[in-house]
């Protein structure tokens, strides 16, 4: 292979060590929860009973549903595995390698070699990142959509490619499929579009791609017409019954921790102020307005929307949040932290190279040092054992939507799987 593409030989490698600290006996390191219970009940149903599943995942917040997408790209590996769970961890692995290889290559399309690697390396290696990636579950999509999605963007605003915007809709419309997060896309978008030269092209372009998102939708409005439920309705309750009723400063300031989390969760950030974690973003702004280059600002312009509007829109929002809702800003975090180390660089201090070098070496270490030896005793293994002696002893365990035990009783001792 040619030494131009010595990067992708680099690529290859972070990916095999990324992919040993999160999956290497996954089976047995790695217990199935309610979500993937629930997962498992569906695709059977899908397999066995032959029923359409219409509705998606329940969101966290409010009671309305995504779309069904997940379960249908579970069907195959459940299917292979005969009713096996493992199933949902291999489309995990596969769900997570294309997620590496977009993030990777959008990097390398925004930015350049250098920074791509960077970039997916500390993807690679941080503990957080790593320790949400072995879940498999829907929400697995999120940061490989989230990265083209930016890209597309980027490509709109900065290069006035009009095309990307069918990606645009196409990909929210997927994205419906993966996080509640999607309610902050489109005003992102819009405000992003703020941007662009030809504004008459894109509102047009912007139209004709609209049934490239609504398609994403298909299914949840054939749920809605068949049953009594509608989650149009749902929708409005949520509205009811968690929006506080009105913006409000004290409020906003309160948020605004939870559109930053992702800065805390990696970078492992004491949890000491909850505005420690504005530091890094602060920082950002403030290059960002004595930044010369124009190409530069533009992008920290479309990079910050996709904090701001979170961080307006949680200000309204009265429920409970998790650091996972903004999983989607994950890549942009990494980003951010690039860009404040060139910028710190620029300034041609020999110590900052030597500090900085010694600040990625010893937080790789301490991000990875409790993973390296896996633990072969736990997991959706040790939850397999319990229910074949508890079918030993004929102690049944009744149906339960968030149970993997009941459902492997089912398939095991019910369906003779």
């Amino acid at each position: 292979m040619k030494l131009k593409n010595l990067h992708w030989i680099i690529f290859f490698l972070i990916l095999i060590v990324g992919f040993y600290l999160r999956f290497y006996g996954i089976e047995a390191a790695q217990n199935f929860g309610w979500d993937q219970g629930r997962d498992a009940w569906l695709v059977r149903d899908i397999i066995v009973k032959h029923v359409w599943v219409l509705n998606g995942p329940r969101t966290g917040v409010g009671h309305f549903h995504l779309g069904p997408l997940w379960y249908y790209l579970l069907v195959p590996f459940y299917y292979l595995t005969k009713l096996d769970p493992m199933g949902a961890n291999y489309l995990n692995i596969l769900v997570n390698v294309l997620n590496f290889f977009f993030i990777f290559w959008v990097s390398l399309k925004i930015f350049n070699k250098k920074t791509a690697l960077f970039i997916i390396f500390i993807y690679a290696t941080n503990s957080y990142l790593i320790s949400i990636n072995k879940t498999p579950w829907n929400v697995s999509l999120v940061p490989g959509i989230a990265a083209l999605i930016f890209y597309a963007i980027y490509q709109v605003v900065l290069k006035n490619k009009y095309n990307f915007i069918f990606l645009i809709s196409f990909l929210t419309g997927l994205f419906f499929h993966a996080h509640f997060s999607v309610i902050f896309l489109p005003l992102i978008i819009i405000l992003s579009f703020i941007l662009v030269k030809d504004k008459k092209k894109t509102l047009i372009y912007s139209f004709l791609s609209l049934p490239l998102f609504l398609v994403w939708l298909v299914p949840n409005f054939v749920y809605d017409l068949q049953t009594k439920y509608n989650n149009l309705n749902l929708f409005n309750n949520f509205f009811k019954d968690y929006l506080i009723g009105g913006f409000h400063l004290r409020f906003f300031l309160y948020r605004l921790y939870d559109a930053f989390i992702q800065f805390q969760t990696i970078l492992s950030l004491p949890n000491i102020s909850r505005f420690i974690v504005l530091i890094i973003p602060a920082l950002y702004f403030i290059f960002l307005i004595f930044e010369k280059s124009k190409e530069q600002k533009k992008l920290g312009y479309l990079i910050s929307l996709w904090f701001l509007v979170p961080a307006f829109g949680y200000s309204l929002y009265a429920g409970s949040t998790s650091e996972y809702y903004m999983l989607m800003n994950s890549v942009l975090v990494i980003y951010i932290i690039f860009y404040i180390q060139k910028r710190i660089l620029q300034w041609k201090f020999k110590p900052f190279l030597i500090l900085i070098v010694i600040f990625w070496a010893g937080f790789t270490y301490f991000q990875t040092k409790d993973l390296w030896v896996k633990n072969d005793t736990g997991g959706l293994k040790k939850q397999k054992e319990e229910v074949k002696q508890r079918i030993v002893e004929n102690k049944k365990i009744s149906f339960n939507e968030g149970d993997i035990q009941a459902y492997l009783w089912q398939i095991w001792k019910e369906d003779k799987k």
